[in-house]
């Protein structure tokens, strides 16, 4: 249950499908997003820590929870869209990207860079 748990609420978190909007910050176009997104970007999610890591070359990993999972990213269509291997059951999830400063939103979740 709890691997259950941790799949939804990081799929959720982190890329919803399409329901991303920017309360604070610009949108960022897919040629922004393939700048901005690479590096290390961490979070609070139900008070535990999130922390990814992008590379330029498409490759993710995260760790939330004392678990973590690889995967893919990409943009399309000004949309960071993310694969994990075992989260969100493997599915690919988009989402728009706003930026602020040093961090990003995505899904509702505020990302800060590191």
């Amino acid at each position: 249950m709890k691997k259950f748990v941790i799949a939804a609420a990081c799929g959720a978190l982190i890329l919803a499908a399409n329901t991303a909007t920017s309360s604070a910050g610009e949108m960022l176009s897919a040629k922004e997003i393939k700048r901005f997104i690479p590096g290390r970007a961490k979070a609070k999610i139900m008070g535990s820590k999130v922390t990814m890591r992008m590379s330029r070359g498409g490759y993710l990993s995260a760790r939330w929870d004392g678990k973590r999972d690889t995967g893919i990213w990409r943009v399309t269509k000004n949309q960071l869209c993310i694969k994990f291997k075992k989260w969100m059951n493997g599915a690919t999830r988009c989402s728009s990207v706003s930026r602020s400063g040093n961090s990003y939103r995505v899904a509702g979740i505020t990302f800060s860079k590191y």
